[in-house]
């Protein structure tokens, strides 16, 4: 049986991990970047076949990372790339990517913050979460 726990929610990032038979599988980072495709984007297929224009359309990119201890077998990684695709809304202004990272001690840590960072630093996010006081917790879901 396959679970998606979601970790952590904020307005403009979230963290899943999904879960086969009680054992995680993989995380994913689901980012609302608020900017369009940088420079570097538009070299990904199948960006690079696209009109200049058509690029220059979109206004906010999701990314949407897919993180592993080891490269996802091809059975995983077709199943979380649409099931994934589904969590954002893709419009003529909206668009998102895609890409399977590989972080060799993964599972080694304890899940919190710190944790997160380290993802997304891997990654090469921008986004950085920081501490907060608990008090405050309860207006983190109304975002």
């Amino acid at each position: 049986m396959i679970s998606l726990n979601r970790n952590l929610k904020l307005r403009d990032l979230e963290i899943f991990n999904i879960s086969r038979n009680g054992k995680i599988i993989s995380y994913v980072i689901i980012e609302d970047t608020r900017n369009p495709f940088t420079e570097e984007d538009k070299k990904l297929d199948p960006l690079c076949y696209m009109d200049e224009e058509d690029i220059n359309a979109i206004l906010n990119v999701f990314r949407i990372s897919i993180i592993n201890d080891e490269k996802l077998n091809e059975e995983d990684s077709i199943f979380l790339r649409p099931f994934f695709s589904e969590f954002v809304n893709n419009t003529n202004l909206t668009n998102f990517i895609i890409k399977e990272y590989i972080q060799e001690d993964l599972y080694d840590h304890e899940v919190n913050l710190k944790f997160f960072n380290k993802m997304l630093k891997n990654i090469g996010s921008n986004y950085s979460t920081k501490e907060f006081d608990e008090m405050n917790w309860i207006y983190l879901s109304q975002d």
